[in-house]
């Protein structure tokens, strides 16, 4: 019998993921374990190997669609084996919905209202209402192919718009907008300098899909349902400066030397078991307050925004977390991240230090954290100690926290621990 391809479940909060290609054709011999297709999650892009060896007999899901967890994808056999009567439609479709003629068309008008975009602009093809009419996939395709879909005439019920009429209006090189346009992958390093573009009449579109898609998700939802509320200091740093010189006096091998960073995700952690209620989370059962902490560092990549997460951090010293944290990084900039690299952070650090650029910012809580530590530049400043003005290394930090979780005091107690703690960071890593 064939082996089923299935949706795989990275992690506890995984429910859904995005077939993004398909590695193999159908008829073609795969290998047990080779990988068969690219899928992405909200966190990470993932290759599902087949489950066997043989031939790729049936490809079910579709390229850009999403499906839950554990569903079918395709089927892998000997050549000729009967495929099982198995179909999977993808996650969408109020599309389908709104074509149901079994239900009232109250209900099948109330389901297409949510489906309808507002327009005042005359030119556009729109309803007696003045409203654009678009399923959930056109939309989303259009926006991806950097598409006005306003622009589009729609064949579906009502005038709307669905997935075969962008599909078909991106085809069409006379129908595409008025300007030309210049599309790049979400590799910024590839994207066009101002001087590059300066007198053109052309306009720079990068795809919003993939990973910084999802991440902008993620975080717009964040931003709407978490009354989030930030504090800033300007802390100390002095000690910190002196002990990494400590501890990279000699060491020439940029491997086992420890950045500022390496050091402060060790120091947080240790401020974290002192403050065990900014390293929990939100559930439908109340706050859970975890046992242990895991910090996820937040990693910028060409595509996006990954976590890679450092787990039991307050239970490994820091040379450990050094060398682990290096690894991670290397490993999210070469795309080899696995799925359980991204999964089971109970707090996050943001660090814009490196930068020189930022002192203070605002980051955004990776839910169902309660906090986010955001870090800036260590900035040699003027400051008054016992009544003189003297120069010392400041650095900015900032905490972000839910304040259904935890109150202004307690954060600001946090942040009083963290800086304590770095005011002697040796005594603080002998425990």
């Amino acid at each position: 019998m064939p082996f089923e391809v299935i949706m795989p479940k990275l992690g506890l909060t995984m429910k859904t993921g995005t077939i993004v290609s398909w590695l193999k054709n159908e008829g073609e011999n795969v290998t047990e374990k080779e990988p068969l297709l690219e899928i992405e999650t909200e966190k990470l892009s993932y290759n599902i190997e087949s489950p066997a060896a043989g031939v790729l007999l049936k490809i079910i899901g579709e390229i850009g669609e999403k499906y839950p967890v554990k569903a079918v994808l395709g089927f892998v056999g000997e050549s000729g084996e009967i495929i099982p009567d198995t179909t999977q439609k993808p996650l969408v479709d109020m599309e389908t919905q709104i074509d149901d003629t079994s239900r009232s068309e109250t209900d099948r008008r109330r389901d297409s209202d949510m489906l309808y975009e507002h327009n005042d602009e005359p030119d556009y093809v729109k309803s007696d209402t003045g409203r654009v009419f678009i399923s959930p996939v056109a939309k989303k395709m259009a926006a991806e192919r950097g598409i006005d879909y306003r622009r589009i005439k729609g064949t579906g019920p009502n005038g709307r718009i669905v997935k075969a009429d962008v599909l078909a209006y991106a085809d069409n090189a006379n129908a595409i907008a008025s300007r030309p346009f210049i599309e790049y992958n979400n590799d910024f390093s590839q994207t066009p300098d101002r001087h590059q573009i300066r007198g053109t009449s052309q306009k720079i579109i990068v795809p919003y899909k993939g990973i910084r898609r999802n991440v902008g998700e993620t975080m717009m939802n964040a931003w709407k349902t978490i009354p989030m509320v930030t504090h800033h200091v300007s802390a100390d740093a002095g000690a910190l400066v002196d002990y990494r010189a400590m501890l990279n006096d000699g060491i020439t091998e940029k491997i086992d030397r420890v950045t500022f960073g390496e050091l402060m995700l060790k120091l947080t952690a240790v401020a974290l078991v002192e403050k065990p209620i900014l390293n929990s989370s939100l559930t439908d059962e109340g706050i859970l307050i975890h046992d242990d902490v895991s910090i996820g560092m937040a990693t910028a990549i060409d595509s996006g925004l990954v976590v890679p997460v450092i787990r039991y951090a307050d239970k490994k010293g820091l040379l450990s977390i050094s060398r682990e944290a290096k690894m991670l990084i290397t490993r999210a900039k070469s795309g080899e991240l696995s799925p359980d690299d991204v999964f089971g952070a109970t707090f996050t650090v943001s660090n814009l230090g490196g930068f020189d650029s930022v002192d203070f910012f605002t980051p955004i809580i990776n839910p169902p954290q309660a906090a986010i530590l955001g870090i800036g530049r260590i900035k040699d400043t003027v400051v008054a100690i016992d009544g003189e003005m003297k120069i010392r290394p400041m650095v900015g930090l900032s905490i972000t926290y839910d304040h259904r979780i935890v109150d202004g005091a307690t954060a600001a107690s946090f942040i009083k621990i963290l800086m304590s703690i770095m005011q002697n960071p040796a005594r603080s890593l002998l425990s």
